[in-house]
């Protein structure tokens, strides 16, 4: 309870809030002994409501605050007076000491002045006790940082939850209205997907129309005017368009199509063509059903919670194989956002409290998906500029015009993105926006293979934006519905390379290759979506390639590496990227010239996660891979590659898990840069002393390292839990053993240095298969024991736990011509004894590096090292397996599925290895003779180094 002095700071707090958004935005009450039904025993300190109607409250006290936290948990669940409303989110607040000797003006300069506010967060949780953010301790912070927590706290997130249940099972039980009749068809062609069995379209085709409702109910309670017949009235409510018998489908739709005179075309367009071919049963149960869901979501307050419809898609959406169209979880990208948008520096320059600056920025999204990431930046500078004394409804109409950029392959993912942005402000009408479905596959083809000898262009979505000129290649075909040809292409043409202050994507992660299908003419998975014939894929694939040909970007790297060429090309030298990339983009080989790129940024932040498991490293719906954010910011087209091989550097943030709500990624992504913004980040090369701690509260939610990051080298520090592990690695990588307790005089090279690295193992030959490429066909040794051609092809980890391994395939030469023998010949030419471990199981397998007894052909799992001297081959197996070899694995591959740690031939030659031309040959006849004696002996796995008995000896 508050005493005399903080009833008066509380109003003053109460009067600060109140001027920092709109009248229309929030409802501030101070003090008020009438606001609770309960009545004034428990009046809240300070009551904020918004348009939503549901309720936040402040409670709040001067150190030592002893009462603070029980008066926060005895209002929770109570009834506001008069809304029916239960209060779900109360923040406790400790104000700073010296606010007890303040009045007036004063106390009203030190609120809004000071960085000192302490808060925690309390959440309903349906019947368990609320949950506090942080668990310990307070976020310190100003009074525009608690403003944006009230703002969240609003739509609390258990209430999110709910109403996504509520319309999934509406959305579930509407799409059996029409099962597998004649229209499901008909439906999948409007949404240009397939019919399949598991419902997904038609799920997807009910999401779209319920999001319609919503949408239009949300447009009716904001009385958008309309022109009807010469005189101007409001929407009318979906209330006045049914009856007792149910909906008046004609209505409805005619009142759709008056709402797209005002433009909010992508958002009924195809929800009516859907409507339209339905028979006047189905649409009359299709709309009862979910207009009882829809009326639900808007009491609820589904138009103030930009997050819902993403996340209702995401569970409606099944897993795309070929296009992997996963969704950004809207935690992620909040937290995203967040550090893209930072609230102390505006977009390119602008001014939050300006809106002509703000109403200039362009932030695009070339594979918007559901437009969570979209309108998390949005929703972002909407906010931060209402903070600063804004107008975001002022600022609306010019951002949706021009100012804010979706594009996608699928027709339901520009209906979400244009309903989220929309919803943002639903009652401000806008002329035209830039939201596009763009043009993929083969115009006259698509699910006819037969059609396929045509010589058609094939559209390659937004990756057609790779030309600067790519207007002209829209040969007619509308990819909305709701504009002409010639409006399509001017808002290509205003697309244009060097434009965007900020690019912020999720790309689909496919990697539109077959190089690991053996089959010849198999489909390219990348461009196999939508029933493509295969000559159509093939023109796609010849002319992304021509298009990125320029740049670093490759096919064997993915898809999102075109992407993000793609957002390098439109981002101003003054602009940021926000990508959620695979984590192999970090240390992945086929990505260096890509990492390359991004050293001409002048910043990089790159966060990860270190749970267990890759679904648990995931920001985005089911991928079921450990991915990575990178941002950067700011980079300079000039002398760019001089300043990337010199000083680059970028810092690293691992988060201990994933953020677990919107709220929670939006305080973590502040937490960041206020680290970022002192310059406290500890450096890699400091030694083992670890990062600089990710704090909210009391609570270490992740950490950060400052790292070097060197041109052409992979970016190590992704997903590890310990950062002394790290620093120690990086300081034996390069040669310095100080930190250990037994001092070493070692040389450190590279593999690539020591000796030559054999073919991937497609050029080696495949098992069992006489049609793929590679100059071998494998099968299991013969019975005698001998063979012509031995191969070490596959892992087995429970024979493979010694220093030397048996060959366990042999190769037999696919073609008997001439070329067939030359190039059997030119293979066997790199077997050899060494075969290092490609794909490393951490807890399962214990060997690094195999020898084999006689010379063996390395194979998927082995490929295999000609060191520059057979006599070293000793040395080298020791190292690589001794517990210091296991850490450079550990350090420098790619570990972007949990437990594993891969390299490719390419990374392999930068692993951190012995110099051992720096061994005397007394040395290495040593190392000859201890491994004789150790190749008898069972190494354990390495997750068990600890117990490994023969492991201390080889390390001995």
């Amino acid at each position: 309870m508050a005493t005399t002095g903080e009833r008066q700071i509380n109003v003053e707090l109460g009067n600060v809030l109140r001027s920092l958004r709109r009248r229309e935005s929030w409802n501030v009450v101070t003090e008020s002994t009438r606001t609770l039904e309960e009545g004034a025993g428990l009046a809240p300190d300070v009551l904020i409501t918004d348009p939503s109607g549901w309720p936040v409250v402040i409670e709040a006290e001067l150190p030592p605050a002893a009462e603070v936290e029980d008066d926060a948990r005895a209002r929770m669940n109570r009834q506001v007076e008069g809304t029916g409303h239960a209060i779900e989110a109360v923040i406790a607040l400790v104000y700073p000491a010296e606010f007890a000797s303040l009045q007036g003006d004063e106390l009203a300069d030190a609120i809004r002045g000071t960085g000192d506010l302490r808060f925690a967060l309390y959440t309903d949780r349906e019947g368990e006790e609320a949950e506090r953010l942080p668990a310990g301790g307070y976020i310190r912070g100003d009074v525009r940082d608690l403003a944006m927590l009230i703002h969240r706290a609003a739509i609390p997130v258990g209430r999110v939850d709910r109403l996504a249940d509520l319309l999934a099972t509406a959305v579930e039980n509407a799409a059996g209205h029409y099962g597998l009749n004649a229209i499901g068809p008909r439906i999948a062609g409007i949404l240009q997907q397939e019919d399949d069995e598991a419902r997904q379209t038609r799920m997807m085709a009910m999401t779209m129309i319920a999001n319609a409702l919503v949408f239009h109910e949300t447009l009716a309670r904001a009385g958008l005017p309309l022109d009807v017949d010469g005189r101007r009235r409001p929407v009318r409510a979906l209330g006045e368009l049914r009856s007792l018998n149910g909906f008046d489908v004609d209505a409805l739709l005619d009142e759709w199509e008056r709402v797209m005179t005002q433009n909010y075309c992508p958002i009924f367009s195809e929800a009516s063509q859907m409507l339209r071919i339905m028979t006047a049963d189905t649409s009359a149960a299709v709309l009862n059903t979910l207009w009882a869901a829809a009326r639900e979501l808007v009491k609820g307050g589904i138009a103030h919670s930009h997050d819902l419809t993403g996340t209702v898609f995401q569970r409606l959406i099944a897993d795309r194989k070929f296009l992997a169209t996963f969704y950004t979880r809207p935690a992620a990208a909040a937290l995203l956002a967040g550090i893209a948008v930072p609230s102390d520096r505006a977009p390119g320059g602008a001014n939050w409290s300006n809106a002509d600056t703000l109403a200039a920025l362009q932030i695009g999204d070339f594979a918007c998906g559901t437009g969570t990431l979209l309108s998390a930046a949005y929703q972002r500078v909407s906010a931060l500029h209402e903070l600063h004394g804004g107008d975001p409804a002022a600022l609306h109409a010019p951002m949706m015009e021009h100012g804010l950029v979706g594009l996608d392959v699928i027709p339901s993912a520009v209906h979400l993105t244009a309903a989220m942005l929309a919803a943002t402000q639903p009652g401000v009408p806008f002329r035209g926006e830039r939201l596009l479905t763009m043009p993929y596959g083969g115009q006259c083809s698509a699910g006819d293979p037969g059609a396929c000898d045509c010589e058609c262009d094939a559209g390659i979505g937004s990756l057609a934006l790779l030309s600067p000129h790519a207007q002209d290649r829209f040969w007619g075909r509308v990819p909305t519905g709701c504009k002409t040809t010639d409006e399509v292409r001017d808002v290509i043409s205003q697309i244009s390379h060097d434009s965007f202050d900020l690019v912020i994507m999720n790309p689909p992660f496919t990697r539109p290759t077959n190089h690991e299908n053996y089959e010849p003419g198999a489909n390219l998975p990348g461009y196999n979506a939508f029933d493509q014939c295969d000559a159509d894929q093939r023109r796609m694939s010849d002319d992304v390639k021509a298009l990125a040909k320029a740049g670093p970007s490759n096919d064997f790297a993915g898809l999102a590496s075109h992407f993000t060429e793609l957002a390098h090309r439109k981002v101003r030298d003054d602009g940021t990227i926000a990508m959620v990339l695979p984590l192999s983009a970090i240390s992945g080989g086929s990505w260096s010239k890509m990492r390359d790129q991004l050293l001409e940024y002048d910043e990089r932040i790159v966060i990860t996660i270190a749970e267990s498991g890759s679904t648990n490293r995931a920001f985005s719906a089911d991928t079921g891979m450990a991915e990575a954010l990178i941002i950067a910011r700011t980079h300079a087209r000039t002398h760019a590659r001089t300043h990337a091989r010199t000083h680059a550097r970028t810092t690293f943030v691992v988060l201990d898990e994933q953020p677990k709500n919107i709220i929670q990624g939006e305080l973590i992504a502040h937490e960041i840069s206020k680290v970022l913004a002192h310059g406290e980040v500890r450096l890699l090369e400091d030694g083992p002393v670890g990062s600089t701690p990710i704090m909210l509260g009391n609570d270490r939610v992740g950490q950060a390292l400052d790292a070097p990051t060197r041109f052409s080298d992979p970016w190590p520090v992704v997903g590890i839990a310990d950062f002394v592990a790290a620093q120690v690695a990086h300081a034996v990588a390069n040669g310095n053993f100080d930190y250990f307790a037994r001092r070493m005089s070692l040389k450190i090279s590279q593999v690539g240095s020591i000796g030559s690295i054999g073919p991937v193992h497609r050029s080696v030959g495949s098992q069992f298969s006489d049609r793929a490429r590679g100059a071998f066909i494998v099968h299991p040794i013969r019975k005698s024991g001998v063979a012509d051609y031995p191969v070490l092809w596959a892992h087995d980890a429970k024979s493979e736990r010694k220093l030397e391994l048996l060959p366990d395939t042999e190769g037999q030469i696919r073609n008997s011509s001439i070329a067939g023998q030359a190039a059997a010949d030119a293979i066997w030419a790199t077997a050899s004894q060494v075969h290092y471990n490609s794909d490393f199981r951490f807890n399962a397998q214990s060997l690094i590096v195999a020898l084999t007894p006689m010379d063996t052909l390395g194979g998927r799992a082995w490929p295999s090292i000609q060191l520059r001297d057979p006599t070293h081959h000793f040395a080298f197996s020791l190292f690589c397996n001794s517990t210091l070899g296991l850490l450079l694995h550990w350090w420098v591959s790619n570990k972007t599925q949990a437990g594993r740690g891969t390299v490719t031939v390419t990374t392999l030659a930068d692993i951190p290895t012995l110099d051992l031309a720096a061994l005397s040959p007394e040395q290495h006849e040593h190392a000859r003779a201890a491994f004789e004696d150790l190749k008898h002996y069972p190494l354990l796995p390495f997750d068990q180094i600890d117990e490994d008995v023969c492991r201390h000896e080889l390390d001995r």
